[in-house]
């Protein structure tokens, strides 16, 4: 290539291996371990059977905690925006602060995910748009969240089969599935309740939004989406058969077929995370902050988590009260 052509390094750049790279190299740092490419088969949009993957397919491990981190990688200039519309905790989708690492305790006897009220990783977004100087990509984001979604089943499977067949020694390890997009593109967060009007006013997008370092994304399955994860349940059902998984079954039902069907379309996955690469790489300080306190909670966690069920034990002494 001649050295007086820039358009290499671009070419290198936009294929994203350079930053696959660098993430490799931060999740190493953090104690992961971890590959590159994760590939899985389903129908692509011509129902052909075709091979899939994300980038690279990590772990980070803390005794009986295993954190598998699914990350797809997406190299964007300096000049791309993300722009995601605002979503709240809580509501009517009941969506926790945990909800992007899909904890996955089915078949664990004594050891469970502890749904304390831990401080948000994130702010809580909907669904976003790419815009750039060449204008905007509307297909970017959801290519990246349906590359980690469908190979999220096969990964809660797979814990599931670690747990019943005590590939790491016991019964009573937690999985927790977490898709991750890591982009290059800054992050931006619509503020709450911003009008059109306002948009067409603004002369730059920090008037109607926030720029974030990471934001946590809700992914509602669709219906195709829902279909293959059933399909992969069913599968892993009739391996094992319904009867023996519900004799040491320990979930939120005593019928494997309900709870898969329950994991299917509202946890598989519920929601990722998005996070932007730069130099000091704020976002993943933030989510290992975040899992080391899954482990292990410290008093903050626990005092919030205290205070928050004596307001829920106030609220329903007042309702009692009017019957």
């Amino acid at each position: 290539m001649s050295d007086t052509s820039n358009k290499w390094k671009d070419f290198l750049l936009k294929s994203s291996i350079p930053l696959e790279y660098e993430v490799k190299q931060l999740l190493d740092k953090y104690g992961c371990v971890g590959r590159y490419e994760f590939t899985y088969l389903r129908h692509d949009e011509n129902e052909i059977i075709n091979e899939f993957s994300y980038d690279i397919d990590a772990s980070y491990i803390k005794g009986t905690h295993f954190f598998d981190l699914m990350i797809e990688c997406k190299y964007r200039d300096v000049s791309t925006n993300w722009i995601f519309i605002p979503e709240e905790y809580g509501g009517m989708d009941e969506i926790e602060h945990h909800c992007f690492i899909n904890p996955n305790d089915h078949f664990t006897q004594s050891n469970k995910f502890l749904t304390l009220d831990y401080e948000p990783y994130a702010p809580l977004c909907g669904k976003g748009i790419e815009i750039n100087s060449n204008g905007h990509n509307p297909k970017s984001i959801t290519q990246a969240i349906n590359q980690l979604s469908y190979g999220t089943a096969e990964k809660v499977i797979s814990g599931m089969e670690h747990q019943i067949e005590k590939y790491l020694g016991t019964t009573e390890t937690i999985f927790y599935t977490i898709p991750i997009i890591v982009t290059t593109a800054n992050l931006y967060r619509l503020k709450e309740n911003v009008t059109i009007n306002e948009i067409k006013n603004s002369s730059d997008i920090a008037q109607i939004s926030t720029k974030e370092d990471c934001l946590v994304l809700k992914t509602p399955a669709g219906k195709h989406l829902e279909n293959y994860n059933l399909e992969k349940f069913s599968a892993f059902i009739e391996q094992y058969g319904a009867d023996e998984l519900n004799k040491i079954l320990h979930s939120f039902n005593e019928n494997i077929e309900f709870v898969c069907s329950v994991i299917a379309k509202n946890y598989c996955p519920n929601a990722m995370a998005i996070i932007q690469f730069t130099d000091h790489n704020s976002g993943f300080k933030k989510l290992f902050d975040f899992l080391n306190e899954v482990v292990s909670p410290t008093e903050k966690t626990l005092k919030r988590q205290r205070q928050k069920q004596e307001k829920l034990q106030a609220i329903m002494k007042k309702l009692d009260e009017r019957k």
